[in-house]
């Protein structure tokens, strides 16, 4: 499933988008510095498909300063698209019509479509934000940014590095092809202060005129609207234990519910054998 990340503010959120749309460039010094000047990647959002790093940070920035927000709340939401190994080999399979273990093996003409599946991805995505608030909001209505990334590393906290097996910072193997948002606060039209933090469709997270007004964001709801997405735009057939409301009734579920559920899991890993020993049988 696509995991949506609504990541916690720090006291950055609260100035200057700055500092953190200077990070994200990150992995195009490496391109430039390796000499893979094909794979460096624009900024992005709803309306142009290139925008420089200034044009970027100031649509976020020049928005915040509309009436409506004090000094000491939160300007500006990070937010992160992750996908899974399987529905990334899904995309670039997609693209070349062949399996794909790293962008590498992409040429220029296939990688320049498979970041443009993940740019359209992306856009729906944030079409789908501004429906989970409930307040007839659209997608033009959004201030935001984004960049995708092909490249991640091990942290110091991760498993693989606490183990002993590789070293922090070490890149990661495979596709590892994710998209990193900024979106601001402030409602681009009627200076709406929209916070995705408040996770109740009830809340008065909402501020209008001044005023606070009923609604909310539903996270789990977005992460759901997502993955509903993703098998729409590309026709993924989604298996069981992939989909979102899986993993949710295995954590939040009833007993009865996670029993009836992992019978569905075992049924359908039988299934998948069966079929998969028919397919080696004809080839």
């Amino acid at each position: 499933m696509p995991v949506s990340i609504v990541h916690a503010t720090t006291e950055e959120n609260k100035g200057s988008c700055s500092k953190y749309g200077f990070y994200l460039n990150k992995e195009n010094k490496e391109c430039i510095k390796e000499g893979r000047l094909e794979e460096l990647q624009p900024f992005f959002n709803q309306n142009k498909n290139q925008l420089t790093t200034i044009e970027a940070i100031s649509s976020i920035d020049q928005n915040a300063k509309g009436k409506g927000l004090r000094n000491n709340q939160d300007k500006y939401f990070t937010l992160t698209l992750n996908f899974s190994k399987k529905e990334l080999a899904y995309l670039a399979k997609k693209v070349t019509k062949r399996d794909i273990k790293n962008v590498s093996e992409l040429t220029n003409q296939d990688f320049k479509k498979y970041n443009q599946l993940l740019t359209k991805y992306t856009k729906q995505a944030m079409k789908n934000y501004a429906d989970n608030f409930n307040k007839n909001i659209t997608k033009e209505q959004l201030v935001w940014f984004a960049k995708i990334e092909h490249r991640r590393r091990y942290k110091g906290t991760e498993k693989e590095v606490l183990s002993g097996r590789v070293k922090s910072g070490l890149q990661k193997e495979g596709l590892q092809s994710h998209v990193h948002i900024t979106v601001s606060r402030m409602h681009k039209d009627y200076r709406i202060n929209l916070s995705p933090l408040t996770n109740a469709r009830t809340s008065k997270n909402l501020v209008l005129n001044g005023r606070k007004v009923l609604g909310g964001f539903d996270r789990a709801n977005w992460k759901q609207l997502n993955e509903d997405s993703f098998d729409s735009l590309f026709k993924y057939e989604r298996q069981l234990d992939e989909k979102f409301e899986t993993h949710r009734t295995l954590k939040l579920g009833s007993l009865d519910e996670k029993l009836q559920l992992r019978t569905q899991l075992q049924e359908e890993r039988r299934r998948l054998i069966k079929q998969e020993k028919n397919n080696q049988k004809t080839i």
